[in-house]
């Protein structure tokens, strides 16, 4: 699979993954047929079920056809299915017991193979039919349709750095919720494997958007998983080694002391594995720092979240300014790079403050060059609680912009030149921008200056990304007494107070 980026819309991570799960499902189907290799069908079972892991997801926002559905797809999942557990339980069977077995047991336990071949063959046999009929052939050709030509409802051009984060922090919420830490009983701590397993696939598919705190979350559920499945394993064996037969006996009801012996200290094994995992997954500390971690998406591959100053639909920006004394901004450079943070191209800027609305709130023209290209913005900018502010943006054409020029070129419209450098990273997984300003046009206020931004997707994290920026700051030697209370906009306010109330030039 390639790398799902978290500056990427949710319609285009949907179809990524639906893309690579048909595709993986498709890959095996020949092998699966076959049946010569129990990983084929193994792993086009896996696709199928993280297929069905991710229309759980993405299906709200999608416009599929009706054998493309999740509900649809529950048919294909039982007769592969059927075939697998009975694959599983052969080869649990004949690779960890049958060698640890007194003569007597493994001569009833060959019995016992022999009767799930036989059922396994007709498992195969129905997978067949079903493989060669016509509601398979209809998922395919649904999917082939869907992904030449996807139809999506409302909300599918938000970023993942928007939705992931509320998304993966409900879904760990839920998942430690679950009555089956506390291992009531076998189908609830089944039910629990199943729940660990969602959340695993749903890491899964946006590990590209995080650090490797995330992808050490992926492997210690993935862990869990296994030793709950196990148990599981386990369980089942035990389940049928002691049933009494309904009908006529079957291989099953053999005296099996040993097997039974063997089975039950495996899933002890299995048990205390899982209990150590489990005291450690959920330890307060843990869990606050999980809910953390998957709070900021974004990797350093995540340009998009910083190129252009844009950012997407809804994002908060929470930043400190600070006016720089001589030289030392190529000492925070320095820093910054060692940091591992990238230093965008320098870009000119013009900005026509066209209107300014109050001290939370202002509009502007900005005619911004770079690399020998010229773009044309309007800005809103409005400041909220806590030094936030949300930020609008829209390109407008170079017509629009000579518009706005001439209908405001009466009033005393404040020019400000800005030669700007950003340097983009991750500290503390939050992703910071770091801008150096060089203005001039606002009098004794021009010089140098630095402002420390940190994008937040949702107003709950305000706190956290204050606290970050602080940590930061402090890093990096940057004082409090530089720091510019102030910002742009009421330093533009001053310097225009200034100009109405200076005295007019009188001539000579």
């Amino acid at each position: 699979m390639a790398k799902i980026h978290a500056s990427a819309r949710w319609s285009e991570a949907a179809l990524q993954i639906l893309a690579d799960e048909t595709r993986r499902i498709l890959k095996h189907e020949a092998g699966t047929r076959a049946g010569e290799d129990p990983e084929q069908l193994h792993q086009m079972r896996v696709g199928i079920r993280r297929l069905r892991s991710a229309l759980r997801l993405f299906e709200p926002a999608l416009k599929l056809p009706k054998p493309a559905r999740r509900r649809s797809l529950s048919p294909l999942a039982a007769v592969l299915g059927s075939v697998r557990d009975l694959d599983v339980q052969m080869e649990m069977l004949r690779e960890r017991y049958l060698g640890a077995l007194p003569e007597g047991e493994q001569q009833a336990l060959e019995r016992l193979l022999a009767h799930l071949e036989s059922l396994r063959t007709q498992a195969r046999s129905a997978m067949l039919r079903y493989l060669d009929g016509l509601d398979y052939e209809q998922f395919k050709s649904a999917y082939t349709e869907f992904l030449e030509s996807p139809k999506f409802r409302r909300g599918a051009d938000e970023s993942l750095y928007h939705l992931l984060p509320a998304f993966l922090r409900e879904a760990l919420s839920t998942l430690w919720a679950h009555p089956g830490w506390e291992e009531p009983d076998v189908e609830t701590m089944h039910d629990l494997r199943i729940a660990v397993k969602r959340v695993r696939y749903n890491l899964e598919f946006f590990l590209g958007c995080y650090g490797k705190a995330v992808r050490s979350l992926h492997g210690e559920l993935k862990r869990i998983q296994e030793e709950l499945g196990i148990i599981h394993d386990c369980d089942v064996l035990l389940g049928q080694l002691h049933t009494e037969p309904l009908g006529p006996a079957t291989p099953w009801q053999q005296p099996f002391s040993r097997l039974t012996a063997l089975v039950r200290n495996e899933r002890r094994n299995a048990v205390r594995r899982f209990r150590r995992l489990k005291t450690r997954l959920l330890s307060e500390d843990m869990r606050n720092s999980l809910a953390v971690w998957v709070s900021w998406p974004g990797t350093a591959d995540d340009r998009e979240l910083f190129e252009g100053n844009q950012l997407p639909v809804g994002a908060l920006e929470l930043e400190r300014r600070y006016r720089l004394a001589v030289g030392r901004r190529t000492h925070l450079e320095a820093q910054l790079g060692d940091s591992g943070f990238r230093a965008e191209p320098a870009a000119q800027q013009t900005d026509h403050y066209l209107e300014v609305l109050g001290p939370h709130q202002y509009l502007r023209l900005r005619r911004a060059e770079a690399a020998s290209r010229v773009h044309f913005y309007v800005t809103r900018k409005d400041y909220g609680p806590g030094a936030s502010r949300r930020v609008e943006e829209e390109t407008v054409s170079p017509l629009i912009y000579r518009a706005f020029l001439a209908r405001f070129h009466q009033l005393p419209v404040p020019v400000v030149a800005v030669v700007r450098t950003a340097w983009n990273g991750f500290w503390e997984q939050v992703p910071l921008s770091v801008a150096f300003e060089s203005i001039e046009g606002i009098g004794p206020e021009s010089g140098d200056y630095a402002t420390v931004a940190a994008l937040v997707p949702d107003e709950v994290l305000l706190e956290a990304a204050g606290a970050c920026l602080e940590r930061f700051c402090t890093s990096f030697g940057l004082e409090e007494i530089q720091r510019q209370h102030q910002s742009e906009v009421s330093l533009l306010l001053g310097w225009v107070a200034n100009q109405q109330l200076a005295p007019a030039p009188t001539g000579r």
